[in-house]
């Protein structure tokens, strides 16, 4: 969810929650008002297309024309319809974005109508985001208008007033490798032989786990 506290720059109504304005699909973020969402008929269209190129040339036209294309955030289906992926935050998509895009997009239909819930997804999502978009942070935009995300890499400095979303996926912590600190231990306390646990000195067994302290 962004934070808009600003108006569309293009219809000059107040912006909602969402990405882009819900009156004119402007990209909130943009402060030149150019880069507008592509309409759901536009993607429907741009999956058909692509479809039909991969089956046409037999994938191996298909697999040229998408490293032709996808540095620019399209594949051929994107490409001939004019759509272009780009980041939820304004930053370009280049060939390994698109590519894990397009992976996580494969891993979905693994699951039982997963290809068909993740397509339907953007009928009813305010961003028109699919299910493999909101894994990946990117949205769907119109090729004309957003060359400059291409060509700089991202938006710049952003609108006063409007505030990029969180990334969708938690951060990822690895637990360190540095073993744990040995427990402290008081001037009337020894350490326990078996649990390495700390004891009063003048016990005979452990309350820990019960083995006979040697004096």
């Amino acid at each position: 969810m962004t934070v808009n506290t600003a108006t569309c720059l293009r219809c000059n109504r107040p912006l909602g929650d969402g990405l882009f304005c819900q009156y004119d699909g402007t990209f909130v973020l943009d402060p030149e008002g150019t880069v507008v969402m592509a309409s759901r008929g536009e993607r429907l269209l741009a999956w058909l297309v692509n479809t039909l190129i991969f089956i046409f040339t037999l994938f191996i036209g298909w697999l040229i024309w998408w490293f032709i294309v996808a540095p620019r955030g399209q594949n051929p289906g994107k490409a001939v319809v004019g759509n272009r992926v780009i980041r939820t935050n304004g930053e370009a998509v280049r060939t390994g974005g698109m590519f894990i895009r397009g992976l996580v997009g494969q891993v979905i239909g693994i699951v039982p109508f997963g290809n068909i819930i993740d397509g339907a997804w953007l009928l009813w999502d305010k961003d028109a985001q699919t299910l493999h978009d909101k894994v990946v942070n990117s949205v769907v935009v119109k090729a004309q208008g957003s060359e400059k995300i291409v060509e700089r890499g991202s938006l710049g400095e952003l609108r006063p007033g409007v505030t990029p979303p969180p990334v969708y996926a938690p951060p990822i912590r690895f637990p360190t490798s540095s073993p744990p600190s040995p427990p402290t231990r008081q001037a009337d306390e020894i350490y326990c032989g078996s649990c390495g646990r700390a004891v009063k000195a003048d016990a005979q067994f452990c309350p820990n786990c019960g083995a006979s302290i040697a004096k």
